[in-house]
């Protein structure tokens, strides 16, 4: 076997075992929900309906320190690879950015994002980066100056 042949086979070999290794880059949309909350702390308390899916989540902290949890508003996207989508919350706003799609074998999928959030004013309250198993919930959310808390639940299929 002539070195050239060698060096384009391992080349290959290499290039294999590196596609193996690396998470896949998203390449298509995937579908997710967004849901607004409002959390308080109430005599009473309380969970609408609608969020009872969530209710195991938001009773764990730093969500279990409120009681009563209400839904503010719903939306569906579509969001496509490293485009933006701008959601208009009932309190503020928020961005989100699908980054990447982990298909890695033997492992659940996940979905990688960038959300950020502003207020009402337009100021930045929330800049982060989050993987979430596909399917799976995640709640993100801050306190508001009156000890109440403000939240964004996301849900995205692959």
């Amino acid at each position: 076997m002539s070195l050239a042949r060698i060096s384009v086979l391992s080349a290959l070999a290499m290039a294999g075992l590196l596609a193996t290794a690396s998470p896949a880059r998203a390449d298509e949309a995937v579908s997710c929900q967004f849901i607004e909350i409002s959390a308080s702390k109430t005599k009473d308390g309380g969970i609408d309906a609608d969020l009872k899916p969530l209710e195991k989540k938001l009773g764990k902290p730093p969500f279990s320190s409120y009681n009563t949890f209400r839904r503010l508003g719903r939306d569906e996207r579509s969001l496509a690879p490293m485009k933006a989508e701008s959601l208009t919350l009932k309190v503020g706003s928020a961005q989100v950015l699908l980054r990447d799609v982990d298909r890695r074998e033997g492992k659940k999928p996940r979905v990688e994002l960038a959300v950020t959030m502003d207020d009402a004013e337009r100021k930045r309250v929330l800049d982060t980066k989050v993987a979430v198993d596909g399917g799976d919930f995640l709640v993100l959310g801050r306190s508001l100056p009156n000890g109440d808390g403000h939240l964004l639940a996301m849900s995205c299929k692959l």
